[in-house]
This record gives structure tokens, sequence and C-alpha cells, in this order.
């Protein structure tokens, strides 16, 4: 059945699990899937590993070359 994939920065619990329910919801009304055969997964990228525009995401100009600013 349906797998989705969130690729982000570090964040709470909270976030976590709602970047787990929201997408499953959203599954479930476009395709109709049982809930239960729904997976999601979510891979927390750091910051100083992640690079936007070739600047790391720790970089304190990383705004304007990833187009941020």
């Amino acid at each position: 059945m349906p797998i989705v994939s969130v690729t982000t920065w570090p964040g709470s619990d909270d976030q976590t699990r709602r970047l787990a329910q929201e997408p499953t919801k959203t599954v479930r009304e476009v395709t109709g899937a049982p809930m239960d055969k729904i997976t999601v997964y979510v891979q927390e990228v750091p910051r100083e590993r992640w690079a936007e525009g070739g600047v790391l995401g720790t970089d304190p100009d990383f705004a304007a070359p990833s187009r941020r600013a």
C-alpha cells in the first residue's frame, strides 16, 4: 500500500507526529487506502548535513543562496 517519505530538518515530537498524521489523512482521502496500510516515515537531516544552493543550512548566509530570503 502507499508509502510516504518526508525528509526535513529535526523538529519536536509534536511536529514529527503531525508530519506522520497529516499525509496519512490525505493519502486516505485521495486513494481510499485503509489507514493501517499507509506508511509514513520521517527522516530528519541535521542542518549541518543539508545544503541548498551549495550552502549548508547552518551557514549564516543560508537564506540568500537558498532563496529563503
